[in-house]
């Protein structure tokens, strides 16, 4: 009869508590919401000042302050620039030569003309080379000088000597289609194109990245909310079996437990919080151009919250869509026209040497024309003025041609060195097709299995969130039983374990149903990036970034690290 009144008086006094917790138990949320984002200058709960940011917010920031992003967008600059350092080989180069001279020598036989022969010679030399893009060369020369001496065998003194002189050199075989500097300026132009959708791929990656990182960011809020949620249940049990404790119904052993479960369950509140700060952190470290200690100490607020909807893939569509526009499939594209272009190079460098050479060129001479005596060396009789427009009237009068016409022709006898150049670049060609098919499996593969990903987290989506419900039934019932008498401590505690890891397992699957949505849309357009696979069990999916253990219980409701 006594324990009989025992009994009656502990339901009294705990009927409040366990009515107050039934009542918890019924009405959690599908998915524990965030935290409330913090309204204007005030600062979070935690004390650092709020930056809210919305996913939009989050890839207009990451474009234009990415630190991968700044460093990447100098490498199409740098191509840009090798291109135009090749063409300019083909640009016409003028040069000039301006010279004084003066020299004495002394007379060695009586031919010399005087006894110290004094010439002072000034020259002033024109020319343009110019490399044509048909692997030729044009040369013009335009040579002039004047001479005066003491000599009294010089006809013109001082005399004015000029001449125009234009030299082609054509390769009619090897060198005519193609040559190495052609070659080199093909590879370049292609490598820019390479340049450049390299870093369209850092871009597409970039973004795609700190999508799925804002998407890690509420699923850690979310987990933190949950495990809070966790810690209420097993706290408000062990307020309940204290008070079932002193009103003499359960012995103070069994509260041992209860104690135990919250110091655990304390845990996975702290490591759900450090998850927290490092799911801030690295959306920081994507978002903001450069480490600042104000950056590093403010809070990041998600205010959107995007959902877990049904979307329809189409797998074949994607496929073929990855094929045509995926940017390490277009550099594996145009490095196969890189190779193709050596192997002609290489054939062509087998061709015998045939060369055109062709010249035309006029001379001209002028001065100050001295007749003398006898005709070599007498006395000046007279002279008949002129200058260095003489000598040029000679030269553009075509006064004095000379032309050249004809052809320079070698070829080595065995040309071993040029067969194991073609050998090399065919096999280098060949090697390129092998690697661009087995590139096209890959890529096929990798759409493939992201496709069925975001079926996969789809269906796990579905089946976590049934759980998740059967778990809070199965809680609620059990707490009913342990009013009753009718249940122990043990199966509450374990409910409430069993119910915090599906909540995580929704999360979690919610997260990965998300991120391989980003992905989906990631392997059409780039290569490179990183995968979020679906996971067979325990509750969340392997990634390649670690958030920390965010699991119920410290049990497997957080993330695999992936090499």
């Amino acid at each position: 009869m006594i324990r009989q009144f025992r009994l009656l008086l502990a339901l009294a006094l705990a009927a409040p508590v366990l009515l107050a917790g039934t009542a918890v138990a019924q009405e959690t949320p599908p998915t524990p919401p965030p935290a409330a984002p913090a309204q204007g200058p005030a600062n979070t709960p935690d004390g650092r000042p709020p930056l809210e940011l919305s996913l939009q917010d989050v890839v207009t920031r990451a474009l234009e302050n990415n630190v991968d992003i700044a460093v990447e967008r100098f490498n199409p600059q740098f191509s840009e620039e090798n291109v135009r350092e090749l063409q300019g080989f083909y640009e016409p180069l003028l040069y000039s030569t301006l010279l004084s001279n003066s020299r004495t020598d002394p007379a060695r036989n009586v031919f010399a003309g005087a006894e110290a022969v004094d010439t002072s010679t000034y020259t002033y030399d024109f020319g343009a080379l110019k490399e044509l893009q048909s692997g030729g060369r044009l040369r013009v020369d335009f040579t002039n000088s004047r001479t005066s001496t003491n000599s009294v065998f010089s006809t013109f003194n001082p005399s004015f000597g000029s001449n125009f002189n234009a030299q082609l050199t054509q390769p009619l075989l090897r060198g005519f289609r193609i040559d190495p500097t052609r070659y080199q300026i093909r590879v370049a132009r292609n490598n820019r194109q390479i340049s450049e959708v390299q870093f369209r791929q850092t871009v597409v990656n970039t973004v795609a990245n700190v999508r799925s990182l804002y998407n890690d960011l509420l699923y850690a809020i979310d987990n933190l909310e949950a495990q809070r949620q966790s810690l209420a249940l097993a706290r408000r049990l062990l307020e309940e079996n204290q008070i079932r404790v002193r009103v003499g119904t359960m012995a103070p052993l069994d509260v041992v437990a209860a104690e135990s479960e919250v110091a655990s369950r304390e845990e996975t509140v702290i490591l759900a919080e450090a998850a927290v700060l490092e799911a801030e952190d690295a959306i920081k470290r994507s978002v903001f151009p450069e480490s600042d200690p104000v950056t590093w100490a403010s809070r990041i607020v998600p205010t959107d919250r995007p959902t877990a909807e049904p979307i329809a893939v189409d797998t074949d569509a994607a496929v073929r869509n990855a094929l045509e526009k995926r940017t390490d499939l277009f550099a594996a594209r145009k490095n196969l026209e890189n190779a193709d272009s050596a192997v002609e190079l290489a054939n062509n460098q087998e061709l015998p040497q045939i060369d055109l050479v062709a010249s035309y060129g006029t001379t001209g001479i002028g001065g100050t024309q001295i007749e003398r005596e006898d005709g070599f060396g007498g006395a000046i009789i007279r002279t008949v003025p002129g200058g260095y427009g003489d000598a040029l009237g000679n030269v553009f009068g075509r006064d004095f041609p000379t032309w050249t016409f004809g052809f320079n022709i070698s070829y080595p006898i065995f040309n071993r060195s040029a067969d194991a150049a073609e050998a090399r670049a065919e096999l280098s060609r060949e090697q390129s097709r092998a690697t661009l098919r087995r590139l096209e499996m890959l890529v096929t593969a990798e759409v493939r299995s992201a496709a069925r990903a975001v079926e996969t987290n789809l269906k796990r989506v579905e089946s976590t969130r049934a759980a998740r419900v059967l778990q809070e039934r199965r809680l609620d019932a059990e707490e009913k039983r342990f009013a009753a008498g009718m249940s122990t401590n043990f199966f509450v505690t374990q409910a409430q374990r069993d119910l915090s890891l599906a909540q995580v397992a929704e999360l979690r699957a919610i997260a990965d149903y998300r991120n391989s949505l980003v992905n989906f849309e990631r392997v059409q357009e780039a290569g490179g990036g990183v995968s979020f696979a679906a996971s067979s069990g325990g509750g969340g999916a392997a990634t390649s970034r670690n958030t920390g253990n965010q699991g119920g219980g410290g049990n497997s409701g957080g993330q695999n690290q992936q090499p």
